[in-house]
């Protein structure tokens, strides 16, 4: 698991509170205003309470503004894990700025977030309503936004990591513990790790050390084990019928968690690793590295009876994660009551027309607040009249928004 994922978070207090893992409110994006990020040297996007589209040719610009929005929702890019790059050449600073309405409560919000690139670094400042948010996880979820990327089909024929840290990703939008059991597990798995390697110590001391850093990583690695299965079997219907709308019902879509430990059976998490890290302790000394555990495991996406990285086309497995997306959201509406902003980047290529069209009445059905990017308008299927909103972006500018243009190509 990437340490970059959670570098924002110092929280080390845990709680089973369902409640207190509900990250942040949905705020209703009203403006974007982005000054010297990546090539927009200055830029206002308006959004629609529903679909923004942004347009315009490879290079133009156009993700730069999504990773501008995913920037104050998570506070780390989706592309960099170092802040630098997003800075503007040239430029010493960055700064992103959304105002957005609370609907529960009336009160429009604004969110900034600066980088200030010095010769050393690139560091992040968070601020609120004009007050400067110290710590990441307070700042964290107060913008809820799901993301797919042209490189999340990456993580069906990529490997293991990819796909652990594209579950982490689902549930650190969804449970703020997580982001500081992941960062306590990497901690305590380097621990264990290092005594492993070490052939000074006596042979006492270090299996008395390995038995102190197993029980931490059982308690941890157990929850975080059980959070990530129990998010595929929260999600498995959803997907199963979402990829059934975007593809159709020729092959159904199944999805399951994968441990290294095997299959818990009714037992209790912490339990099963803690056994399995005792037992395996002689192979991880000969091997010098801690071969069992949630860093390990993995996800299973199947076409019928066919693994989905083997077997899937570009196209379906451009289905299967937008499907998967579409099931996060509807869970993440389910548990707040509100849909989460969704961030499409180049969602409909490679899709035919018929499944492209499949997918975009699965968006109006599903989706809250949508901001699209794509070369063409002509891609994106939306009807007239379904509050849709088109913005140029071209040489790093943005321009007025607007109705739909022409469908020609």
């Amino acid at each position: 698991m990437s340490s970059t994922l959670v570098s924002c978070v110092r929280s080390r207090a845990p709680t089973t509170s369902a409640s207190s893992c509900r990250c942040g409110s949905d705020l209703q994006l009203q403006h974007l205003s982005i000054r010297e990020f990546r090539n927009l040297s200055a830029g206002e996007v308006h959004f629609g309470p529903r679909f923004t589209v942004l347009h315009g040719h490879n290079g133009a610009g156009k993700t730069n503004v999504l990773e501008a929005l995913y920037l104050v929702a998570t506070l780390r890019s989706f592309r960099s894990a170092d802040f630098s790059p997003l800075v503007r050449q040239g430029q010493s600073e960055a700064r992103v700025e959304i105002t957005g309405l609370d609907a529960r409560v009336g009160i429009s919000s604004r969110l900034v977030v600066q980088l200030i690139r010095s010769e050393r670094q690139t560091r992040r400042v968070a601020q609120a309503d004009g007050k400067l948010v110290r710590s990441g996880l307070d700042f964290y979820g107060r913008l809820r936004a799901i993301l797919f990327t042209p490189e999340d089909l990456g993580v069906l024929r990529g490997a293991p990591t990819g796909r652990r840290q594209f579950l982490d990703r689902v549930l650190f939008a969804r449970e703020r513990t997580h982001i500081s059991d992941v960062q306590d597990y990497e901690k305590l798995l380097r621990s264990r790790n290092r005594v492993l390697r070490d052939e000074e110590g006596s042979p006492r001391t270090r299996d008395d050390l390995l038995a102190t850093y197993e029980v931490g990583l059982a308690e941890v690695g157990g929850r975080i084990w059980t959070r990530r299965s129990r998010l595929l079997t929260d999600l498995h219907d959803r997907f199963a019928a979402a990829f059934a709308g975007i593809h159709g019902r020729s092959l159904p879509a199944t999805v399951q968690y994968v441990s290294k430990v095997g299959a818990l059976d009714g037992r209790v998490a912490q339990e099963v690793l803690a056994d399995a890290l005792r037992d395996s302790r002689r192979h991880d000394l000969v091997r010098g590295t801690t071969t069992v555990g949630p860093h390990r495991d993995d996800f299973d996406m199947q076409l019928g009876e066919q693994t989905a990285s083997n077997f899937a086309s570009q196209g379906q497995a451009r289905a299967l994660i937008l499907a998967f997306k579409i099931a996060e959201l509807q869970a993440a509406r389910e548990l707040t009551g509100e849909a989460p902003l969704l961030l499409l980047d180049d969602v409909s290529s490679e899709l035919d027309p018929e499944r492209s069209a499949q997918l975009f009445t699965a968006l109006v059905r599903e989706a809250g607040q949508c901001v699209l990017t794509t070369t063409a308008p002509h891609f994106i299927g939306l009807e007239p009249g379904q509050d849709c909103r088109y913005i140029k972006v071209t040489g790093g500018r943005i321009e007025a928004s607007g109705a739909a243009p022409s469908n020609g190509p």
